[in-house]
This record gives structure tokens, sequence and C-alpha cells, in this order.
């Protein structure tokens, strides 16, 4: 395939597909998630004019087959889930990837990140949550008062599926599962 598709050979590729099916962005191989299209917009780029499509919005992780159609998977170096791995995780969510899983959902104005060799140290606006992500597993602690006497303490060792954590930080963040 080209690098660059023109409007006709985008035209063509979508003309074998049903009309009513959606239609969504494939990105970046080595975080894959899918987003949803906002609109074209035609205009100017380095070579004269361009259809621009608008993202709008991400709907999640791509799915094996997509990722295996686009030669994403093996292109990058992902290992394939064998048997013998018990937290039937993606494998995008495999190995030192699975810490940005549960640390996108901190990526508000406000919170900030000490790291270490240790282990990153998050810290909510205001201080009243701190999310400690290290070797060992994630701990939770809240305040209420910044520096104060922690009220209560959650935490989960390196054993503990990354989707359970995200879920619980998803919770405790406010934010709707898979959003």
């Amino acid at each position: 395939m080209p690098r660059s598709l023109t409007v006709s050979q985008l035209i063509h590729q979508l003309q074998t597909l049903d009309p009513n099916q959606p239609v969504r962005l494939a990105i970046n191989p080595d975080w894959p998630f899918a987003h949803f299209i906002g609109g074209v917009i035609e205009g100017e780029g380095d070579n004269g004019s361009t259809a621009y499509l608008a993202e709008n919005g991400q709907e999640g992780y791509l799915p094996l087959s997509v990722l295996n159609a686009l030669g994403w998977h093996e292109e990058h170096g992902a290992t394939r889930l064998n048997a013998e791995d018990r937290d039937q995780d993606p494998w995008y969510l495999d190995a030192q990837e699975i810490a940005l899983v549960v640390t996108e959902l901190l990526a508000h104005p406000g919170w900030t990140c000490h790291d270490n060799d240790a282990e990153s140290v998050y810290t909510s606006p205001g201080g009243h949550l701190t999310i400690r992500c290290a070797d060992s597993g994630w701990s939770f602690e809240a305040r209420r008062a910044p520096g104060g006497k922690a009220v209560w303490s959650a935490a989960f060792d390196a054993n503990v599926p990354t989707v359970a954590i995200r879920a619980f930080a998803s919770v405790l963040l406010g934010f709707e599962p898979g959003a």
C-alpha cells in the first residue's frame, strides 16, 4: 500500500465495504488504539491541497485480528500470549507497557509524577491521592489533607491483572470503564 493515499484510492478501497459499517482510524502501532473519525476537511498541505480526516475521540484498543492484518503485531516485536499465560490480558498489556494502561488515566492537569529507579509516584491535584507503581505492584493512598495521615489505602501485587487495576483506578478517578 502506498504511504500516502489519494482520495480516489481511498474511495476505491471503501467501495468494497458495507456502506453502513462504522469507520475507525487505526493509530500508532506501538500503542494500538481505534479512533472515531470526526469529519473530512480540505486544506493546504506541504504538497498542495490535501484532504484531512479529523480524529474525534478514542474508542479503545484495536482487535488483535486488525493488528495482524496491518502487520503491526509482528513488526513491533510484540509477543503473542501462549497457553501458560494466566492473566489473559491482550499482548499489548504485557511487559513494561503495563504501567501505561493505568497511568494514561493520570494524564490530566495538576497531576505530578516523580520517577526513580524503584517506583513512579503520582500525586493528584491538591495532594489528596497518591498512586505508586513499582515492580512489586500498585498502591493507592487517600488523605483528607495533603501530607496528613492516610484515611484509606489499597494495594495490588504484581500478580493482579492490569485490567483490574485499571478498572479500580477508573472508578476511583470517576472515569467510565473503557473510556
